[in-house]
């Protein structure tokens, strides 16, 4: 039996995706067709009248759509808390495509989207649905039913600087909100990538804005990069992972990962040469701060009609620390891997600044200039780093002295910290100097 689903962005109907015995179609719709500022979903998915369907090798209407759900254990809690088979992908978008990554919204054919409104989200209810992981997945009592890709807990929410709030119906979510990972062997996951990712804001990565809160337990909030305000209003924008770029399932995140790849992707980029730069020193800064998980689907581009532009970076933290004598473990550095090789090393201890210059040489990126960012993004995320650990530890002070009962979090915290910037970062930085 066939199932459908219709495909919004914003107020307009893109097309419907529709599954039947296993076979995933997609027709875009005349309206979308017919819109001035129309674009493909995806490079796969070209813009045309007749319906892409899928074949027995090549699935890009499956892929892209599949690309749209969680990863690995928040697919299973989805589809448990669902009631659904963790592999039934379109049974997942019928259930939670209300709010997914980038512009989509996923509805019942004939179904318009329904009228936007805020609904408060106030710190007391936030912390007992983290109460309840991992065996209920944080959005599960949302407002609105919302599939968001990636491994981690997380749910859309709108912040306005102050308060939070959950979207209904057509309201788009502004803020991805995280909350520590459940198992304790990547502890103060919140703290990790909120430093990560600030600290790359400040040696010049293009990267969204993040906060930190405690509610009491600690949120991470990431600007979504695929929302444009405008007046009183806020819209989507379209954006699509490097997977769903590629024309890769999911399952490939890793494994298909190379240097050829970045290239390929800032080929396909609006301007390519700055594209190319730009994942050079997001490669280079991954190896400075020991993110072992830098894969495929950490990085997006935004859709328009002119074609692709990268997209800014997210899901920067340090993984590596996790593996040092800070948690009573060993697997640093000798066992520290990035999560695919740069021209043939992944091992992070045989990582060098010759070894980069080579990569961004097969990049397309003259060596001297590849040397001169290697040099620059050491210097800089080596101080900027000291920098930012010392501007947090006042900070810490000033909150734990108002707000005693955060004190154990906010000393385990900086523990993790102290570690990233004297351990990873000190001694990757060395190698790379």
């Amino acid at each position: 039996m066939a199932r459908q689903l219709d495909a919004w962005i914003n107020q307009t109907r893109v097309g419907a995706l529709e599954e039947n015995n296993g076979v995933w179609a997609f027709t875009y719709s005349r309206e979308w067709l017919d819109t001035p500022e129309a674009y493909p979903l995806c490079p796969g998915l070209p813009l045309r009248g007749e319906p892409h369907v899928d074949g027995a090798s090549q699935r890009p209407v499956q892929w892209y759509f599949d690309n749209l759900l969680p990863e690995e254990g928040q697919r299973r809690l989805l589809a448990g808390a669902a009631r659904l088979a963790e592999a039934d992908a379109f049974g997942l978008l019928e259930h939670f495509g209300a709010e997914s990554a980038g512009s989509l919204t996923l509805l019942p054919p004939g179904q318009s989207p329904a009228p936007g409104e805020l609904r408060a989200l106030p710190d007391t209810e936030l912390s007992r649905r983290i109460e309840q992981m991992p065996q209920m997945p944080l959005a599960e009592r949302a407002a609105k039913r919302m599939s968001l890709a990636g491994a981690q807990h997380k749910v859309a929410v709108v912040f306005d600087g102050r308060d939070l709030f959950e979207p209904v119906g057509s309201t788009p979510s502004t803020h991805i909100l995280k909350p520590d990972h459940p198992d304790p062997a990547w502890a103060h996951s919140v703290v990790n990538e909120w430093f990560v990712m600030t600290l790359a804001a400040r040696i010049g990565l293009e990267v969204p804005a993040v906060h930190r809160r405690y509610v009491p337990q600690p949120v991470y909030l990431v600007q979504r990069f695929d929302r444009r305000q405008v007046e009183d209003d806020w819209e989507r924008l379209h954006c699509i992972d490097a997977c769903q770029l590629l024309g890769l399932d999911r399952a490939f995140k890793y494994n298909q990962g190379s240097i050829e790849r970045l290239r390929e992707i800032a080929s396909d980029s609006r301007p390519s040469v700055r594209a190319r730069l730009g994942l050079f020193r997001w490669l280079v800064f991954n190896v400075l701060v020991g993110n072992e998980d830098a894969h495929l689907k950490n990085l997006s581009l935004l859709v328009t009609r002119r074609g692709f532009s990268l997209a800014p970076f997210y899901d920067l933290l340090c993984t590596a620390v996790y593996g040092t004598r800070a948690f009573e473990q060993e697997r640093w550095p000798q066992q520290a891997a990035m999560a695919w090789p740069i021209l043939g090393i992944d091992r992070l201890q045989q990582i060098d600044g010759a070894l980069l210059v080579a990569a961004g040489e097969a990049m397309g990126i003259k060596p001297a200039t590849a040397r001169e960012h290697v040099a620059r993004l050491t210097r800089a995320v080596r101080e900027r780093a000291q920098a930012l650990l010392a501007e947090v530890e006042r900070e810490n002070q000033e909150l734990s002295a108002a707000r005693p009962e955060l004190r154990p979090t906010l000393a385990g915290e900086l523990r993790l910290l102290r570690a990233v910037v004297t351990i990873v970062i000190a001694e990757m930085a060395a190698r790379l100097g």
